[in-house]
């Protein structure tokens, strides 16, 4: 089994070697780029040698397996080989030669690697530029080499790939389409891969187009402006064919609009606004290294591109023009996933500060409060606890003992480490205030850099930590008091900046909580007068999706089609994601879990799978007690439109999104709040094309006392239990 999975490895890291100089790791896309390779054979013979010895030598020294796999450390060779090829035939000489170039530009390969991965910048095409230049200028030295002239002979090459009707539409081309543009874009598109023919880039053109409409249409547009610049600026259009200029703006379009930049308005702008400066370098460059007979290839787009990524780095903000930050393998995908991200996470890396009590309390006081809550200390709220009559405290409310909340206990917000802790300061009488020592007995906690904590008017001697103790979420650090400019008993509550009492306020939301018994809110800010409650960790649900790396999942299913059964594994990614991996149908879906709501990230694999049902199902379901509660949530159009629609919108995705799909899950609870029999989610999935409804799906999920699951596809009749394994 060890030994299959380094074969397959291998194979996709050669052949994912062609897609990648298209910064693509898709196979299929990448089967007719090694198929155009051969319309010279000397090239494509070449190229292919390359790529093995660069693969074979990175598999032998023990380099990482998924780069490998993704084919990062072949198409710089492949590329070295193509040329190669291109200017010699290949002969004894030729292939040997090629051998040791594929490992040389290995070498500089995991050079430039290490060297620009300081800077988090990619090493691009620049060791193909090395390879290439040391190669051809090395080669012309030895004896036993044969200039390649294939290039002539291109009608004999057609005839033996498709016989008469290829070379009948090659004829056909070359007397009915006389446009200057497409016949340079085509040959711009060939000369990536060192095929200097209209046939090769129209082959190109439709992989690419097939592969990722996105893509396609950056190809078009940097083109088209560089053909427009040229013709503005007088200078020798040629060079776009004829020299190998022409794809620097192709592959330099598709970098910045698609590949390292989300797809957008901004990153189409950027990629029509680089290429003028793109053709302003490669002219320069070309007078400049005219004299030293060193031809350009991709030198242009590798200095403009690395200088620009490097550039955005300073940035103070990225606004709408973002970079990405894991590359799901097209521009659609990178475009669908982000579009769903920030939708579903808006607040994605914020602290999770929590409410620092248990049970119901009441805002008395909120941010910008018409008492002191006011200038710099407006983001603050203060706490107290009511009863049903609205009132503070029992009988007359004269003493400290009479109001609900002293002496209550006050939690950490967070985890985090504490800075101060003063305690000491004697609780006033009601009424009476402390305006000497005005926040009264407090703790300050550090949750990360320029977030701290402050809860402050504490109970003397009712305080448990102290300057340096580690404390985590729920911990009982104090009791709710009087101390300070308090004249009666609560807890004021604010984040701050900085570690200081008597510190600036910081406008910084709270992760979860229950509004008003009914409804719950994420990272939002309580107002004043309402009735808030944390929300309390769910054990039962928390016990039956505490899906650990290494549990195992057996699903018994039962469909239409008959019976049978599943395993499922939770595992870990490189990035220290988890997901769960069915090893009947290779399927992943990453999830998380932040102890309110488990949700899953993204789905690849089989969509007639359980895995994928239950990821639609499961998409975020609730991990608190609240019955009939409805989670809503929005779901990445490319996870759940497929075929000609999903197509469509591709080519339009970046500026316009006309297809939408959501989710709604309803919580029913079985049994008491302390004996709860059952939980059901009731799952609903709808997509809308135009804001028109087109298909539903519905889905129940039952956790049961025992932890035992019942999973329900309802518009297929499907069934599955799942057992402890």
């Amino acid at each position: 089994m060890i030994h299959n999975d380094k074969i397959k490895t291998f194979l996709q890291g050669l052949l994912r070697s062609y897609s990648q100089i298209f910064f693509s790791d898709n196979c299929w896309f990448a089967i007719p780029l090694l198929g155009i390779t051969f319309l010279d054979i000397s090239a494509g013979i070449t190229g292919l040698v390359c790529a093995l010895t660069a693969n074979i030598a990175a598999s032998l020294l023990k380099f990482d397996r998924l780069t490998i796999s993704k084919g990062f450390y072949g198409f710089n060779s492949l590329l070295v080989g193509l040329g190669l090829g291109y200017y010699y035939d290949f002969t004894l000489v030729t292939l040997v030669v090629a051998g040791f170039a594929g490992f040389l530009t290995l070498l500089v390969t995991i050079t430039a690697q290490g060297i620009l991965g300081k800077y988090y910048l990619p090493f691009l095409s620049i060791p193909f530029l090395f390879g290439i230049w040391i190669v051809i200028s090395g080669v012309g030295m030895l004896s036993g080499t044969v200039d390649n002239l294939s290039g002539i002979y291109l009608l004999n090459r057609l005839f033996s790939l498709g016989g008469h009707p290829l070379v009948n539409l090659n004829e056909w081309w070359v007397k009915n389409v006389t446009s200057d543009f497409l016949d340079s874009y085509f040959l711009s598109l060939g000369a990536i891969f060192f095929q200097f023919n209209v046939f090769a880039g129209i082959v190109i053109a439709v992989s690419l187009f097939f592969y990722s409409r996105i893509g396609f249409l950056l190809s078009i547009l940097g083109y088209t402006v560089a053909y427009l610049a040229y013709s503005f600026f007088g200078m020798d259009m040629t060079q776009l064919g004829y020299s190998y200029i022409g794809f620097n703006f192709v592959l330099g379009a598709i970098a910045i609009g698609g590949y390292f930049y989300i797809p957008s308005r901004q990153s189409f702008f950027w990629a029509i606004a680089i290429t003028p400066v793109i053709a302003l370098v490669a002219a320069g460059l070309f007078i400049l290294l005219k004299p030293f007979n060193i031809t350009l290839l991709s030198l242009p787009f590798n200095i403009i591109l690395l200088t620009f990524i490097y550039s955005l780095r300073f940035r103070t903000s990225s606004g709408n023009f973002k970079e990405v930050q894991i590359q799901e393998g097209t521009p659609e995908r990178n475009l669908y996933s982000h579009q769903s991200f920030t939708k579903r996470f808006p607040n994605f890396g914020w602290t999770n500060i929590k409410l620092p009590f248990y049970g119901e309390w009441f805002v008395s006081q909120g941010q910008k409060g018409e008492l002191t809550h006011t200038g710099d200390w407006s983001d603050a709220w203060d706490f107290v606890i009511i009863d049903s009559d609205q009132k503070q405290f029992k009988n007359h409310g004269s003493f400290l003992e009479d109001y609900y909340c002293f002496g209550q206990n006050v939690l950490a917000p967070a985890d985090g480490a504490v800075v101060i802790a003063e305690d000491g300061i004697d609780d006033n009488n009601i009424g009476e205030v402390n305006t000497v020592k005005n926040w009264g007995n407090t703790i300050i906690i550090k949750h990360s850099e320029g977030l701290f904590s402050k809860l402050c008017h504490l109970q003397k001697g009712s305080i448990s930590v102290k300057p340096g103790d580690n404390v985590h979420y729920g911990q009982i650090i104090a009791k709710a008091g009087n101390s300070g400019r308090s004249p009666y008993p609560h807890i004021h509550f604010q984040l701050q900046p900085t570690p200081y009492i008597g510190s600036k306020t910081l406008h910084y939301p709270l992760f979860a909580y229950i509004l008003e018994g009914k409804e719950v809110k994420t990272f939002s800010y309580p107002e004043k007068d309402q009735k808030i409650m944390s929300l309390e960790e769910n054990f039962f649900l928390q016990k039956a999706f505490n899906l650990m790396p290494g549990t195992k999942l057996k699903w018994n299913i039962k469909s239409p089609k008959g019976e049978n059964h599943v395993i499922w594994e939770v595992l870990t990614s490189s990035y220290n994601v988890s997901y769960i991996y069915c090893h009947s149908t290779k399927s992943i879906a990453h999830f998380k879990n932040d102890g309110v709501h488990f949700y899953f990230t993204y789905f690849d694999g089989d969509r007639t799978s359980l895995l994928y049902y239950f990821y639609l199902a499961a998409f975020r379901i609730p991990l608190f007690q609240m019955d009939q509660n409805i989670t809503s949530d929005t779901l990445p159009v490319n996870q759940t439109f497929k075929g000609s629609r999903l197509f469509l919108q591709d080519l339009c995705a970046p500026f316009f999104m006309y297809l939408k799909a959501s989710s709604q899950v309803r919580t029913e609870i079985k049994g008491s709040q302390f004996d709860t029999d059952q939980y059901t989610y009731y799952s609903r999935l709808t997509g809308y094309s135009f804001n028109r409804l087109i298909w539903e799906k519905y889905f129940l999920l039952m956790v049961n006392k025992d932890n035992s699951l019942v999973f329900k596809n309802l518009s297929e009749k499907l069934e599955a239990i799942c057992e402890p394994y």
